[in-house]
């Protein structure tokens, strides 16, 4: 039996009406399609190094301000529709506090331009944390992780595939041959070794594997996807980091995977996960310190780059007492060569922060991931874990690197954080009310199950529970029967 033509143009003419409300639940005009701009975001960001290089003069310049653009109309737009109430307070308070300081210090800078390029580079990316959670849904959350994911294997295979291009691949960017009176780009490559460090589609290796273990974070606190399906896209990302041989990067990855693990344990076994860090500190307190001692005492040969970071670090650490307020916006870290050449070139983004704009910012962007993280441990589905998993992951390579100061490695840490506060959000808190049932798998994953997939239903047994005065007892079987089928129907749903 065929459908008529007037039937099948109906459903013709409803098929667009269908889409915009897939994409715009609230309407064109209540402004649902903002966060249309964060979704842009996720291929803008990883094109940037590699897109800006091919291009010259204003032309790069324009492509590389998207990114600022896009998140500072976002911003506005929050401001405007009153959308900051839907952030928590703690992230709006500590984020206007920062991106407002960093911009007092700017008195503290000659260059007008200079000052404002800081800005844009170390304090506009903060943006991004408010933006996110101010416009995202919980139903946003599995579509951008989704394209994000997707995301990081393109960027994976162009890793492999220029890496396998050795140097040719640095003479198409125009990196070779180095211009006269320019510095040897000696970070694209390993101490005695020709071969460049994989790198691409970021500006350098050590953010190129920030990012691809920012990703493997956003991967593996996907709750519904199958382990076979997360081992398969994991292998190419790891391929990648281990391409750019960044050493930060291979420690982030082991301190994902010590979060992960931690999470299961702890939804497991409570009691255990204490021990469990404990013994994880303890070695990797154990491995440092005997790193050091060999390379600093014994050898002092070992690892030049080492030597080089750790040096580095203490050498500007007086910088905090002679200027507690700062030295100046767009004067640190190695953007400040494009303005100045007498730039204070830190290898921490924590210092810079204070070195460029003060202590007390310094303070402030340490409590503000400390923040995120205990909202990530005390989230009750592994989805609103993605903010410890991420700082966990990341956090090596922006304190011993001014990782943070590009661009698209900042805004990817501050948008996903901001997905895993919305999933937070909307999966709730794991609060004592709930630590009887953690150790029993199937009652657990039922109370995330309620919370996440099927609310309603759960609302409609009680509703059912509940009878008139005249049939209340029989009301009351069919809502216990109700309810009992909605348990049961949660657990096959999750299962």
């Amino acid at each position: 039996m065929t459908a008529s033509p007037t039937a099948t143009r109906a459903g013709r003419a409803t098929l667009p009406a269908r889409l915009m409300s897939a994409i715009a639940p609230h309407g064109w005009s209540g402004l649902g399609v903002m966060w249309l701009g964060i979704l842009a975001l996720a291929f803008v960001l990883p094109a940037n190094g590699v897109i800006s290089a091919f291009l010259h003069g204003a032309a790069a310049t324009a492509f590389g301000a998207v990114k600022d653009a896009l998140v500072l109309g976002l911003f506005v737009l929050v401001v405007v529709t009153g959308r900051l109430r839907r952030v928590p307070v703690p992230i709006v308070v500590l984020v206007l506090m920062i991106v407002s300081l960093g911009l007092v210090s700017g008195a503290w800078t000659s260059s007008l331009t200079q000052a404002a390029y800081g800005w844009r580079n170390d304090f506009l990316p903060f943006l991004a944390l408010i933006v996110a959670p101010a416009i995202l849904d919980r139903r946003h959350v599995p579509i951008l992780a989704t394209v994000f994911v997707v995301v990081s294997q393109a960027a994976a295979i162009t890793t492999i595939v220029t890496w396998s291009q050795g140097l040719k691949w640095l003479f198409t960017l125009g990196v070779f041959p180095v211009p006269v009176g320019a510095p040897f780009p000696s970070s694209l490559f390993v101490a005695g070794s020709i071969v460049p460090r994989g790198f691409s589609p970021y500006a350098a290796p050590n953010e190129s594997a920030a990012v691809a273990t920012m990703m493997l974070a956003v991967l593996w606190t996907r709750s519904r996807w199958p382990l076979w399906l997360k081992g398969a896209l994991t292998l190419l990302p790891l391929v990648a980091i281990y391409l750019t041989q960044s050493r930060s990067g291979y420690i982030g990855l082991a301190l994902l995977a010590a979060a992960l693990v931690s999470w299961a344990i702890f939804r497991a076994r409570p009691e255990m996960m204490w021990a469990f860090l404990t013994i994880m500190a303890g070695a990797g307190v154990a491995g440092v310190t005997l790193y050091l001692f060999i390379d600093k005492v014994v050898s002092h040969v070992a690892d030049p780059s080492l030597i080089g970071h750790s040096d580095s670090l203490l050498e500007n650490i007086p910088f905090l007492v002679t200027h507690p307020f700062g030295y100046g916006l767009g004067m640190v870290g190695p953007r400040a060569l494009n303005y100045s050449s007498d730039a204070i070139l830190v290898e921490s983004f924590f210092l810079l922060l204070a070195i460029e704009s003060g202590i007390l910012v310094m303070l402030l962007f340490a409590a503000l991931l400390v923040y995120l993280f205990q909202g990530g441990v005390r989230a009750r589905t592994l989805d609103g874990f993605l903010p410890a998993a991420l700082i966990a992951g990341s956090v090596v390579s922006f304190t011993v690197l001014p990782t943070l100061q590009e661009g698209p490695v900042a805004y990817t840490l501050w948008i996903l954080c901001g997905m895993g506060v919305v999933a937070a959000r909307a999966g709730g808190v794991a609060g004592a009310a709930q630590t009887s049932s953690l150790g029993a798998p199937v009652e657990s994953r039922v109370v995330a199950a309620e919370s996440d997939a099927v609310p309603s239903r759960a609302a409609r047994a009680r509703r059912g529970a509940r009878g008139t005065a005249a049939d209340a007892s029989g009301e009351r079987d069919a809502g216990s029967r109700g309810s009992r089928r909605a348990l049961r129907s949660s657990r096959h749903d999750d299962a």
